[in-house]
Protein backbone atom coordinates (compact mmCIF):
# COMPACT_ATOMS: atom_id res chain seq x y z
CA UNK A 1 0.00 0.00 0.00
CA UNK A 2 1.48 3.24 -0.98
CA UNK A 3 2.11 5.21 2.32
CA UNK A 4 4.15 8.67 2.14
CA UNK A 5 7.64 5.94 3.42
CA UNK A 6 6.93 3.71 0.53
CA UNK A 7 5.84 6.21 -2.31
CA UNK A 8 9.87 7.49 -1.02
CA UNK A 9 11.23 4.58 -1.19
CA UNK A 10 9.82 4.04 -4.91
CA UNK A 11 10.60 6.88 -5.93
CA UNK A 12 14.42 6.95 -4.35
CA UNK A 13 14.87 3.04 -6.33
CA UNK A 14 13.54 4.74 -9.90
CA UNK A 15 15.89 7.20 -9.95
CA UNK A 16 18.95 5.44 -8.15
CA UNK A 17 19.83 3.29 -11.89
CA UNK A 18 18.95 4.32 -15.37
CA UNK A 19 18.64 0.54 -16.18
CA UNK A 20 15.83 -1.54 -17.50
CA UNK A 21 13.49 -2.44 -14.69
CA UNK A 22 10.35 -4.74 -14.12
CA UNK A 23 7.99 -2.92 -11.02
CA UNK A 24 6.26 -6.01 -9.12
CA UNK A 25 4.95 -6.40 -5.76
CA UNK A 26 5.05 -9.26 -2.91
CA UNK A 27 2.19 -12.46 -3.05
CA UNK A 28 -0.79 -11.51 -4.78
CA UNK A 29 -1.11 -8.01 -4.86
CA UNK A 30 0.94 -5.11 -7.17
CA UNK A 31 -0.50 -2.70 -4.54
CA UNK A 32 -3.57 -1.85 -2.75
CA UNK A 33 -3.72 1.63 -3.63
CA UNK A 34 -3.42 4.83 -0.59
CA UNK A 35 -2.50 3.21 2.61
CA UNK A 36 -5.58 4.06 4.82
CA UNK A 37 -3.94 2.97 7.64
CA UNK A 38 -1.26 5.70 7.35
CA UNK A 39 -3.31 8.45 6.28
CA UNK A 40 -6.22 8.38 7.77
CA UNK A 41 -5.65 10.84 10.28
CA UNK A 42 -4.10 13.23 7.96
CA UNK A 43 -5.10 16.94 8.27
CA UNK A 44 -5.68 18.88 4.78
CA UNK A 45 -2.61 20.54 4.73
CA UNK A 46 -1.05 17.09 5.02
CA UNK A 47 -3.12 14.88 2.56
CA UNK A 48 -2.16 18.08 0.08
CA UNK A 49 1.29 17.71 0.85
CA UNK A 50 1.00 13.60 0.46
CA UNK A 51 -0.74 14.03 -2.55
CA UNK A 52 2.37 16.14 -4.28
CA UNK A 53 4.68 13.44 -2.92
CA UNK A 54 2.25 10.71 -5.11
CA UNK A 55 2.31 13.18 -7.99
CA UNK A 56 6.07 12.80 -8.16
CA UNK A 57 6.33 9.07 -7.82
CA UNK A 58 3.85 8.62 -11.22
CA UNK A 59 5.36 11.29 -13.09
CA UNK A 60 8.83 9.92 -12.37
CA UNK A 61 7.48 6.45 -13.54
CA UNK A 62 6.03 7.82 -16.47
CA UNK A 63 9.19 9.60 -17.24
CA UNK A 64 11.72 7.52 -16.58
CA UNK A 65 14.56 7.62 -19.64
CA UNK A 66 14.62 3.60 -19.35
CA UNK A 67 12.06 0.87 -19.81
CA UNK A 68 9.75 0.34 -16.92
CA UNK A 69 7.67 -2.73 -16.71
CA UNK A 70 5.38 -3.51 -14.74
CA UNK A 71 4.77 -7.34 -13.94
CA UNK A 72 1.11 -6.80 -11.91
CA UNK A 73 1.37 -9.84 -9.56
CA UNK A 74 -2.07 -9.37 -8.33
CA UNK A 75 -4.27 -6.88 -6.71
CA UNK A 76 -3.95 -3.32 -8.29
CA UNK A 77 -6.55 -1.00 -7.25
CA UNK A 78 -6.53 2.75 -7.49
CA UNK A 79 -2.97 4.13 -7.05
CA UNK A 80 -1.98 0.70 -7.75
CA UNK A 81 -3.30 0.59 -10.47
CA UNK A 82 -1.95 4.24 -11.86
CA UNK A 83 1.35 2.97 -10.68
CA UNK A 84 1.35 0.45 -13.07
CA UNK A 85 -0.17 2.46 -15.95
CA UNK A 86 2.48 4.97 -15.68
CA UNK A 87 5.01 2.36 -16.49
CA UNK A 88 5.38 1.81 -20.44
CA UNK A 89 4.04 -1.47 -20.27
CA UNK A 90 1.95 -4.03 -18.13
CA UNK A 91 1.77 -7.67 -17.90
CA UNK A 92 -1.08 -9.03 -15.73
CA UNK A 93 -1.30 -12.55 -13.61
CA UNK A 94 -4.53 -14.67 -14.53
CA UNK A 95 -6.17 -15.50 -10.75
CA UNK A 96 -9.20 -14.00 -9.00
CA UNK A 97 -7.15 -10.20 -8.65
CA UNK A 98 -9.04 -6.81 -9.09
CA UNK A 99 -7.72 -4.33 -11.24
CA UNK A 100 -9.15 -0.66 -11.69
CA UNK A 101 -9.53 2.72 -10.39
CA UNK A 102 -12.84 2.66 -7.63
CA UNK A 103 -12.30 6.33 -6.76
CA UNK A 104 -16.05 7.36 -7.92
CA UNK A 105 -17.35 4.23 -5.78
CA UNK A 106 -15.86 5.51 -2.40
CA UNK A 107 -16.62 9.38 -2.98
CA UNK A 108 -13.67 10.32 -4.34
CA UNK A 109 -12.42 12.82 -7.60
CA UNK A 110 -8.94 12.19 -8.83
CA UNK A 111 -5.96 14.08 -8.64
CA UNK A 112 -4.54 15.87 -11.98
CA UNK A 113 -1.33 13.77 -12.29
CA UNK A 114 -4.06 10.42 -12.29
CA UNK A 115 -6.01 12.32 -14.64
CA UNK A 116 -3.56 12.51 -17.17
CA UNK A 117 -2.04 9.67 -17.24
CA UNK A 118 -4.87 7.87 -17.59
CA UNK A 119 -6.37 9.58 -20.33
CA UNK A 120 -3.07 9.11 -21.90
CA UNK A 121 -2.46 5.29 -21.54
CA UNK A 122 -6.24 4.74 -22.65
CA UNK A 123 -8.63 5.17 -25.38
CA UNK A 124 -10.87 7.94 -24.76
CA UNK A 125 -13.62 5.39 -24.43
CA UNK A 126 -11.36 3.29 -22.18
CA UNK A 127 -10.45 5.93 -19.69
CA UNK A 128 -14.18 7.22 -19.83
CA UNK A 129 -15.16 3.33 -18.86
CA UNK A 130 -12.73 2.95 -16.13
CA UNK A 131 -12.54 6.17 -14.68
CA UNK A 132 -16.43 6.82 -14.50
CA UNK A 133 -17.61 3.47 -13.72
CA UNK A 134 -15.73 2.87 -10.59
CA UNK A 135 -15.21 -1.02 -11.74
CA UNK A 136 -12.81 -3.38 -10.44
CA UNK A 137 -11.96 -6.24 -13.21
CA UNK A 138 -10.36 -9.46 -13.49
CA UNK A 139 -7.07 -9.75 -15.12
CA UNK A 140 -8.82 -10.52 -18.14
CA UNK A 141 -11.20 -7.53 -18.15
CA UNK A 142 -8.53 -5.54 -17.53
CA UNK A 143 -6.72 -6.21 -20.48
CA UNK A 144 -9.75 -5.80 -22.93
CA UNK A 145 -10.42 -2.58 -20.61
CA UNK A 146 -7.22 -1.33 -21.67
CA UNK A 147 -5.69 -1.25 -18.07
CA UNK A 148 -3.00 -4.66 -19.29
CA UNK A 149 -1.27 -5.27 -22.75
CA UNK A 150 -0.71 -9.09 -21.45
CA UNK A 151 -1.98 -11.65 -19.39
CA UNK A 152 0.21 -14.93 -18.61
CA UNK A 153 -0.53 -17.97 -16.20
CA UNK A 154 1.93 -17.15 -13.26
CA UNK A 155 3.69 -14.45 -11.30
CA UNK A 156 6.89 -16.04 -12.64
CA UNK A 157 5.90 -15.86 -15.94
CA UNK A 158 4.81 -12.05 -15.87
CA UNK A 159 7.87 -11.29 -14.51
CA UNK A 160 9.91 -13.57 -16.85
CA UNK A 161 7.72 -11.41 -19.99
CA UNK A 162 8.10 -8.53 -18.18
CA UNK A 163 11.90 -8.92 -18.28
CA UNK A 164 12.19 -9.72 -21.44
CA UNK A 165 10.02 -6.69 -22.78
CA UNK A 166 12.39 -4.09 -20.52
CA UNK A 167 15.44 -6.23 -22.10
CA UNK A 168 13.89 -5.43 -25.77
CA UNK A 169 13.05 -1.59 -25.12
CA UNK A 170 16.50 -0.65 -24.17
CA UNK A 171 18.11 -2.33 -26.97
CA UNK A 172 18.84 1.47 -28.10
CA UNK A 173 18.88 3.03 -25.16
CA UNK A 174 19.88 6.77 -26.66
CA UNK A 175 16.87 6.40 -28.78
CA UNK A 176 14.35 4.96 -26.12
CA UNK A 177 15.26 7.82 -24.18
CA UNK A 178 14.66 10.71 -26.43
CA UNK A 179 11.55 9.49 -27.98
CA UNK A 180 10.11 8.32 -24.61
CA UNK A 181 10.87 12.23 -23.70
CA UNK A 182 9.10 13.69 -26.43
CA UNK A 183 5.99 11.19 -26.00
CA UNK A 184 6.08 12.06 -22.35
CA UNK A 185 6.03 16.25 -22.25
CA UNK A 186 2.50 16.84 -23.44
CA UNK A 187 1.47 15.32 -20.59
CA UNK A 188 3.78 16.71 -18.14
CA UNK A 189 2.70 19.91 -19.52
CA UNK A 190 -0.95 19.52 -19.02
CA UNK A 191 -0.15 18.13 -15.59
CA UNK A 192 1.44 21.29 -14.35
CA UNK A 193 -1.54 23.02 -16.19
CA UNK A 194 -4.42 21.53 -14.30
CA UNK A 195 -2.50 20.11 -11.25
CA UNK A 196 -3.91 23.21 -8.92
CA UNK A 197 -7.30 22.62 -9.79
CA UNK A 198 -7.79 19.35 -9.69
CA UNK A 199 -5.43 18.57 -6.37
CA UNK A 200 -7.82 20.80 -4.44
CA UNK A 201 -10.55 19.20 -5.86
CA UNK A 202 -9.75 15.97 -4.82
CA UNK A 203 -8.75 17.12 -1.23
CA UNK A 204 -12.40 18.78 -1.25
CA UNK A 205 -13.66 15.58 -2.11
CA UNK A 206 -11.47 13.52 0.55
CA UNK A 207 -13.09 15.72 3.11
CA UNK A 208 -16.23 15.76 1.95
CA UNK A 209 -18.88 13.55 4.48
CA UNK A 210 -19.87 10.97 1.80
CA UNK A 211 -16.19 9.62 1.29
CA UNK A 212 -15.35 10.23 4.81
CA UNK A 213 -17.69 7.82 5.89
CA UNK A 214 -17.00 5.27 3.43
CA UNK A 215 -13.23 5.83 4.36
CA UNK A 216 -14.41 5.14 8.22
CA UNK A 217 -16.15 1.69 7.12
CA UNK A 218 -13.12 1.04 4.90
CA UNK A 219 -10.95 1.54 7.87
CA UNK A 220 -13.19 -0.68 9.99
CA UNK A 221 -12.97 -3.58 7.94
CA UNK A 222 -9.15 -3.40 7.31
CA UNK A 223 -8.78 -3.03 11.28
CA UNK A 224 -10.54 -5.71 12.16
CA UNK A 225 -7.86 -8.05 9.86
Amino acid sequence: ALGPSTIRSITTALDAEPRPTVLTGEGNIFSAGINLLEVAAFSRDEIMAFIEEFSVLMTRALTTRYPLIAAVNGHAVAGGCVLAMACDRRIGTRGDFKIGMNEIAIGLTLPAVVTEILCDKLASEQARTVILSGALYHPEEAQQAGLLDDVVDSVDEAIERACAVASDLAKSPAEFAAMKGSLTAPIMQRFQQTRTALDRRFVDSWFAPRATQLREKMLERLQAH
